[in-house]
């Protein structure tokens, strides 16, 4: 006999108030915890801001574990005799690097490991679902110097872009699941020639006009199916309007924003907002170009739709005829 549980009606209510309560953080510059992943437009979307990524109740709570465990593993670790884990700079703020439109903070540096007890160690502690971990353990009983990049690109990368910027030979991981009851270590060796790829692939994004190739030109694709700007990518989405999809909009190396019509640099608040002269970027339309002026550009959308892009709004062209 199959047992069937009504949902809870007050539970079901907090879900909803966690997604609906989410702020969407919409950083200003490319992480280095996202610089590994395996699309480069879909870190070119959000370096641009096209949509807002709206998080599952799921995703939420997965994120609050890792704060949590996080807290409970730097305590764990300040108890070991001659472990220093530092946490914080002279100054009292999370210690991080800024390289122009690349950033990115650690969550600590630890000294006094069983590995090289003399040696700092760039330290990131993560928390994960049980497939994941015991994926990690055997790479790590099997070859522990190739079980980062085997196990996950995205936290590789990361490894070595702080291990760049930082200047330091090692990275150590921790890894948890939810509950902070078991716990693996992953090291790993900071390669310079895997680094400053990965610092050449942010660079690439930063100075890209138009947005990259899609990783697959299928939207059933595993990694475009997951990606939160699959509607935008694929379907016939219109992005945000902000300056950052703006076609006069153009981001400079050392880490600011021009606008080419009003031959100004942009600030971060005026970047979010936009202003009424904004044009859509071209390579964000889902649709080709059919006529233009100097202010205004249509499309025919995937769909047949005749639109109109002018003084930062969207118009549909009636057909001939209609």
């Amino acid at each position: 006999m199959t047992t069937v549980t009504l949902p809870d009606q007050t539970l079901a209510a907090m879900n909803e108030a966690l997604v609906n309560n989410y702020q969407d953080e919409r950083r200003g510059y490319i992480g280095a915890s996202g610089i590994g992943t395996a699309c480069e437009r879909r870190l070119w979307n959000q370096f641009h801001w096209i949509d807002n990524e709206r998080m599952s109740s799921k995703s939420i709570k997965a994120i609050e574990d890792g704060h949590h465990s996080e807290g409970v593993m730097i305590n764990r670790l300040r108890m070991v005799n001659g472990v220093e884990l530092q946490t914080e700079d002279s100054d009292g703020r999370q210690f991080s690097f800024k390289d122009g439109h690349l950033g990115g903070s650690l969550d600590g540096i630890i000294l006094g490991t069983a590995h090289e007890p003399d040696d700092p160690h760039i330290w990131e502690h993560k928390c994960i679902n049980e497939k994941k971990f015991n994926a990690l353990v055997k790479l790590v009983v099997n070859d522990e110097p190739t079980a980062l990049f085997n196990w996950d690109e995205q936290y590789y990368a990361q490894a070595q872009v702080y291990m760049l910027y930082f200047k330091f030979r090692w990275h150590y991981l921790t890894a948890c699941m939810p509950g902070s009851r078991d716990e693996i270590s992953c090291i790993t060796a900071f390669n310079a020639e895997a680094a400053g790829f990965y610092k050449e692939r942010a660079i690439r994004v930063i100075n890209s006009a138009r947005p990259p190739p899609r990783i697959s030109e299928n939207a059933a694709w595993f990694q475009c199916k997951m990606c939160p700007f699959t509607d935008n990518c694929h379907g016939n989405k219109l992005p945000l309007t902000n300056c950052r999809t703006c076609v006069h909009s153009t981001s400079n190396m050392d880490g600011t924003w021009t606008c080419e019509l009003f031959s100004t640099k942009i600030t971060d608040d005026v970047q979010r907002s936009g202003c009424g002269k904004h044009l859509y970027n071209p390579g964000l339309v889902p649709g080709k170009q059919t006529d233009a002026g100097s202010d205004w550009v249509e499309y025919k959308m995937k769909d047949g739709t005749l639109i109109r892009n002018e003084n930062a709004h969207i118009t549909t062209i009636p057909a001939a005829g209609g």
